[in-house]
C-alpha cells in the first residue's frame, strides 16, 4: 500500500469517526430532551397532586382535583410534547418570527403586525371575566415551569436557531387561536379580487362567476319555498372607481415558511372539513354516533394534541390546539361535539380617502380627521430593527394603499372581546341547554357544531359574532367615508342557525351552503363547493345501521362527483370531435366502466383531473385575462353551471367558429383534453399511460417545519408518497392538506369511540409518538379511544405524578 493511500485510508477512517461522533452528539441531545414520562415531578404552582397517566399513542389522562390544578398540568404536559410549536404559532400571530429566523421572515411579520392581533390578544385577556382570566393565567403557570426545568435541555429545534423561548403569558394562549382565527376566516384579499373582477367583466358576468347556490346544496335551516334569500339590500353595492395605483436562519425559514402560510396560500382547500351526526334510526345501537374531520395544513407535528381531562365537573376527552387550554372538539361523559367551518364573513373592506397634503388624515362624512398611528417594531436576527407605521382608521388597520385611498379592515377578531375564549368551554356541558349556553359565549370563528347525546338527542348550531350590514354584504369593498356601510350590530344568538332532533335524524355539513331562502340574515358568499356534502347525505341516508368504523370508512371515502360530471360531458364530446391523440380517445372510452373514485391506482382521474384545470383556464383567461384574478370557494360550481347550460358568452373566442355554443364546448373539452395528455406524458415523463396513475400526481407531504430537504427531511418529515382523494371527495386531499384528525363518538359506548391524528402526540423525533400513528391514519383505520375508569387503567403505559412540593423533575 503506498503512503498516499495510507493517508486517504487514515483520512477516510477519521472522517467517518467524525460524522460518528457528530451524530452520537446529536443524537443525545435530541434524547436530553425527551420529557419525563413516569415517577414523581415537581411542580409548585399546584395546590395538590395530579396525576398524568399515558396510554400506549401518548395520549395524556389528567386527573385533578380543582379546574385550576387541571388546566395548569396540561399546560406543564402540552409543553413536554409541543413546545416548539407553540412558540412558533403565538411569534406567527403577533409578527415575531423575524427574532429567530432573520430578514426572510419580514414580510410575514409586516402582516400580521399591521393586523395588530398581539395588541388585541392583550386588551382581551385585560377585559376578560375573571373566571377565564384565571384559566389561562393557570395554563401559562404550567407551561413556564416546563420552560424553566428545561432551560439546559431544551427541543433540538431551539438549539438549532440559537434562541430560548420567552414566557408563556395568557395574551400566547390568545394569539394561537387567533392564528386559527385569521386562517378560517380570511377573506379581504378575496374581496380586493372581485373588485378586480367587476371591474374587467361588468357585473352581470360576476354574478354569474361568483355563483352561491347550487342544486346539489343541503340547507339545514330556512329551507323552505321563498324566493326572497335575503332581505333586500338597501343600497346596491358596485365596486368603487379604481385609484391610481444568515443563510442557515434562511434555509430554515424557507422550510417553515410553508408550515406557517400554506393555509392563505391554499385556501381553497383548507376550509375543507366534514361532520355529521346520526339519530338511533340510523345506528346500530339506536344511539347517536357523531363524526368529525378537520382539513387542514398537514405539517409535523400536528395542529391538534389529544387529551383526557378530569377534575370536579370535567371530565372530558378530544383535541387540543397546542398552546390554547381544555379541549375544543371532543366528548365529555354526557355529550359530544364537532366542527366545520362556517365560513361566515366577517371581515369588511373600507375605501378609505387619504388627505393628499396631510397624509395621516382621512375623510369621514365630508371633514378630515387623524388616523391614529400604532407604531410597530420588528426584531430582526442579525439585521437592524424595522420601524412600521400603521395608520388605523375608525375601522380598523390599513391593509393595502393605492395612492390617496387605503383599504381599512374590520374584522371581528380585533374588535373589542373578539378573541374572547369561547369554545374550550363547552367541555363542561351535559345537555343540549347548557351546550347552547356555552356556544353563546362564543365569539369566532364561525363553525358548524354538531351535537349528540346519550339521551338520544342530536342538534346543530352556529356560534360567533357576525355582522349584520347596513347596506350590502360586505363582497367587494365598500366606501368609508359615509356611515351608510357600516356594521349595525351582530344577529342575535337567538337567530343564529340552529336544529334540535330534526326529521329524518341526519346532520351534515362540509363547509357548503347551511341556510335556505327563508333564513332572513345574510351570513356568507363564502360557501364551498356542496360536492362532499351531497355524498355525506347519499351515503347516510340509506338503511343502514351504522357503526364506528362505518364512519370512518364514510370519512375516508372516494367518490368525486365533479369529475364524473366532467367524465360524462367528455364521453359525449367524442361523439362530434374525436380527439387528435389516440392516447385520448382511449382514455374517455374507459369514463363508463370508471367508478368516480379517485383511487391512487385510477389513470381516469389524472386525464380528469388536468383536463379540468385546462378548461378552466381556458373559460377564466378568455374573459380576464389572468385567472389568478379569479379565486372563489364556488369556483367548480361555475365551471360545472357553465358546462351544463354552455352560454355562448363564456365560450372561448377560439372554438366561437363551431356551428354552436354547444358544439363549441364540446370541441373545448376534447382538445383540453388532447393538451391534458401531453402534460400528462411531460410532467411524468413517460408516454406510457399506465405511468400516469393518480396517486403518481396525488402525492402526500407532511414536512417537518425545518426539515424539507437532505437527510433531517428523510428522518424527520413523511413523503413524498402516493395517496388517494382529490379537492371533491370527502376525503378531500391535497399535496399537504388533508384530514388532520379523525373523530367518531359512540354514544352508546363511549370506550367504542375513535380518535387519531395525522403523526403522533409528540414534536420531538425521539420520541416513540413522533408518528406513531402516521399509518393508521394513512390506512384509514381508527384508533379506539377509551374513556371509563376501568379501560383507561387497562391500556395505561406510564403514569407521572405532579406534586406541589418533594418531586424532582429528570
Amino acid at each position: 500500500m503506498s503512503e498516499l493511500s495510507r493517508v486517504l485510508r487514515y483520512l477516510a477512517a477519521a472522517l467517518v469517526l467524525s460524522a460518528s461522533l457528530a451524530l452520537l452528539a446529536g443524537w443525545w441531545i435530541a434524547r436530553s430532551s425527551l420529557p419525563q414520562l413516569d415517577g414523581d415531578a415537581s411542580l409548585p404552582e399546584l395546590k395538590q397532586e395530579v396525576t398524568v397517566d399515558r396510554d400506549r399513542w401518548g395520549v395524556p389522562r389528567i386527573h385533578a382535583g380543582s379546574l385550576e390544578d387541571l388546566v395548569t398540568a396540561q399546560g406543564y404536559v402540552v409543553a413536554q410534547d409541543r413546545l416548539w410549536q407553540m412558540d412558533l404559532l403565538r411569534r406567527a400571530a403577533a409578527g415575531e418570527l423575524s427574532e429567530i429566523f432573520g430578514g426572510t421572515a419580514i414580510e410575514v411579520d409586516r402582516d400580521n403586525r399591521v393586523l395588530g392581533l398581539k395588541a388585541a390578544a392583550e386588551k382581551c385577556v385585560a377585559e376578560t371575566d375573571a373566571e377565564t382570566r384565571g384559566i389561562l393565567q393557570a395554563y401559562a403557570r404550567g407551561v413556564n415551569r416546563y420552560i424553566e426545568e428545561r432551560r439546559d435541555r431544551l427541543p433540538v429545534e431551539f438549539r438549532v436557531l440559537k434562541y430560548a423561548p420567552r414566557p408563556w403569558t395568557p395574551a400566547d394562549s390568545l394569539l394561537v387561536g387567533a392564528y386559527m382565527y385569521k386562517v378560517l376566516t380570511n377573506s379581504w384579499e378575496w374581496e380586493l379580487k372581485r373588485e378586480r373582477v367587476m371591474q374587467k367583466i361588468g357585473p352581470e358576468l360576476a354574478r354569474e362567476l361568483y355563483v352561491s347556490d347550487s342544486p346539489l346544496d343541503h340547507p339545514i335551516v330556512g329551507n323552505g319555498l321563498a324566493t326572497e334569500k335575503f332581505p333586500a339590500e338597501k343600497k346596491p353595492v358596485t365596486a368603487p372607481k379604481q385609484g391610481r395605483s444568515s443563510s442557515s436562519e434562511t434555509s430554515a425559514w424557507a422550510s417553515a415558511t410553508r408550515a406557517l402560510q400554506q393555509f392563505e396560500e391554499e385556501t381553497e382547500f383548507a376550509f375543507g372539513s366534514n361532520n355529521w351526526v346520526l339519530s338511533g334510526e340510523h345506528t346500530y345501537s339506536g344511539k347517536p354516533l357523531l363524526a368529525n374531520d378537520t382539513h387542514l395544513e398537514l405539517d409535523v407535528p400536528c395542529i391538534w394534541y389529544m387529551a383526557h381531562l378530569t377534575a370536579p365537573g370535567w371530565n372530558v376527552k378530544g383535541f387540543a390546539l397546542p398552546g390554547v387550554p381544555l379541549i375544543i372538539i371532543g366528548h365529555n361523559e354526557r355529550i359530544a361535539w364537532g366542527f366545520t367551518n362556517n365560513g361566515a364573513d366577517v371581515q369588511d373592506l373600507y375605501v378609505e380617502t387619504f388627505n393628499p397634503e396631510n397624509p395621516r388624515e382621512y375623510k369621514v362624512n365630508g371633514k378630515w380627521v387623524a388616523a391614529e398611528i400604532r407604531k410597530e417594531v420588528i426584531r430582526v436576527k442579525g439585521g437592524a430593527n424595522l420601524t412600521l407605521d400603521v395608520a388605523v382608521t375608525r375601522h380598523g388597520p390599513v391593509v393595502h394603499r393605492e395612492g390617496t385611498r387605503g383599504y381599512a379592515l374590520r374584522w371581528t377578531a380585533t374588535d373589542p372581546g373578539g378573541l374572547a375564549f369561547g369554545y374550550p368551554w363547552i367541555g363542561q356541558a351535559r345537555n343540549w341547554e347548557e351546550f347552547r349556553a356555552a356556544m353563546r359565549r362564543v365569539t369566532g370563528p364561525a363553525q358548524n357544531a354538531v351535537y349528540a347525546d346519550v339521551d338520544g338527542n342530536i342538534g346543530y348550531q352556529v356560534g360567533a359574532r357576525i355582522p349584520v350590514r347596513k347596506n350590502g354584504h360586505g363582497e367587494v369593498p365598500v366606501p368609508g367615508d359615509t356611515d351608510e356601510y357600516e356594521w349595525a350590530g351582530f344577529i342575535p344568538f337567538e337567530e343564529l342557525p340552529t336544529v334540535f332532533n330534526p326529521p329524518g335524524g341526519i346532520i351534515a355539513t362540509a363547509n357548503a351552503r347551511v341556510i335556505g331562502p327563508e333564513y332572513k340574515h345574510f351570513l356568507t358568499e363564502n360557501w364551498m363547493s356542496p360536492y362532499r356534502t351531497d355524498r355525506l347525505y347519499a351515503l347516510l341516508d340509506t338503511k343502514q345501521k351504522f357503526r364506528p368504523q362505518d364512519c370512518i370508512t364514510i370519512q375516508t371515502d372516494l367518490y368525486s362527483l365533479p369529475h364524473r360530471m366532467l367524465a360524462e360531458h367528455l364521453h359525449k364530446a367524442l361523439e362530434k370531435h374525436p380527439p387528435k391523440d389516440v392516447r385520448t380517445r382511449w382514455l374517455i372510452d374507459q369514463f363508463p366502466k370508471w367508478n368516480g373514485r379517485a383511487a391512487a391506482s385510477a389513470v381516469e382521474m389524472s386525464l380528469l383531473e388536468f383536463t379540468r384545470r385546462i378548461v378552466r383556464r381556458k373559460i377564466l383567461e378568455a374573459k380576464l385575462g389572468d385567472q389568478t384574478m379569479y379565486r372563489w370557494w364556488r369556483s367548480e360550481v361555475f365551471i360545472q353551471n357553465v358546462l351544463r347550460d354552455r352560454p355562448a358568452h363564456w365560450l372561448p373566442p377560439e372554438f366561437a367558429n363551431a356551428a354552436s355554443a354547444s358544439d363549441g364546448y364540446d370541441e373545448l373539452l376534447i382538445r383540453s383534453a388532447d393538451e391534458a395528455v401531453l402534460e400528462l406524458e411531460r410532467l411524468s415523463e413517460s408516454n406510457k399511460i399506465k405511468q400516469w396513475r393518480w396517486g403518481r400526481f396525488m402525492l402526500l407531504e407532511i414536512l417537518h417545519p425545518l426539515a424539507r430537504g437532505g437527510f433531517f427531511r428523510r428522518h424527520l418529515s413523511i413523503g413524498p408518497i402516493t395517496q388517494s382523494g382529490s379537492s371533491f371527495s370527502v376525503k378531500q386531499s391535497g399535496r399537504s392538506l388533508g384530514p388532520a384528525m379523525r373523530f367518531v363518538a359512540d354514544l352508546a359506548n363511549l370506550d367504542n369511540s375513535l380518535m387519531n391524528i395525522t403523526m403522533g402526540q409528540s414534536g420531538q423525533y425521539l420520541s416513540r409518538h413522533y408518528k406513531d400513528q402516521f399509518p393508521e391514519w394513512y390506512e384509514s383505520r381508527g384508533i379506539n379511544s377509551t374513556f371509563s375508569d376501568a379501560t383507561q387503567e387497562k391500556t395505561r403505559i406510564h403514569r407521572l405524578r405532579l406534586r406541589p412540593t418533594g418531586g424532582a423533575a429528570k
